[in-house]
């Protein structure tokens, strides 16, 4: 672990006591689009969100659900600490799924009226490793660091810390670290701007057991 890792994680650690839950409920989590698919709040009392786009029937479809934190569309965050447990259920291609299909999220994500969609992201993928990027645009897409380090099982439940800091990235996934990422100058930096939290499935039946978080 590098001495900035180390930093990050004291800083995340001093913090830990000051991280807010936020209840899995609609009043909490606006949902910015379903994918055709549907989006359940506590479903069978479990005090989930479950999620899934619509099924794809071929090669050529796609579908995805985005779900935003209220309280950082109200009160954008730059940099933060944020702790996810979740679970990627089942990927919902039948034939051959794609490696990507999978829980993601979003950090500093933002839209304005006139204006294209920004966020950073990462996703851990089925045996592959673990993917750090930007998305802009509708479909735009830049990938900043991919790692051999982090492994998503489909079915199991995992812990996800993120501690975002400037143009610095560190993620731990059920408390071993994965990542590490400083960026530089575009195209290899991260969207440094205020923005809200995302919750990101495609072609993914998802299932978020709590998310909790704290503003550096």
């Amino acid at each position: 672990m590098s001495v900035f890792s180390l930093l990050l994680l004291t800083l995340f650690t001093g913090c830990v006591h000051k991280m807010k839950p936020v209840p899995l409920t609609p009043y909490h989590w606006q949902v910015e689009y379903d994918g055709g698919g549907s989006v359940q709040f506590n479903p069978d009392g479990s005090g989930d969100i479950v999620f899934q786009p619509k099924e794809p029937k071929t090669s050529g479809q796609t579908f995805a659900t985005l779900l935003l934190l209220k309280d950082t569309v109200d009160r954008p965050l730059k940099n933060y600490a944020v702790k996810i447990e979740v679970t990627t259920v089942k990927q919902l291609r039948e034939a051959t799924p794609n490696e990507w299909e999978v829980f993601w999220f979003f950090g500093n994500y933002r839209k304005v009226q006139g204006e294209n969609k920004t966020a950073n992201y990462f996703l851990v993928k089925p045996n592959v490793g673990t993917e750090l990027g930007r998305v802009f645009d509708e479909t735009g897409q830049h990938f900043l660091k991919t790692s051999e380090l982090g492994e998503l099982q489909i079915g199991k439940r995992h812990t996800f810390v993120i501690v975002k800091e400037k143009q610095s990235w560190i993620l731990f996934q059920d408390g071993k670290q994965i990542m590490e990422y400083h960026g530089e100058q575009m195209p290899e930096a991260l969207y440094d701007q205020a923005g809200s939290f995302g919750l990101y499935s495609e072609d993914a039946l998802v299932r978020i057991h709590s998310f909790s978080y704290q503003a550096l």
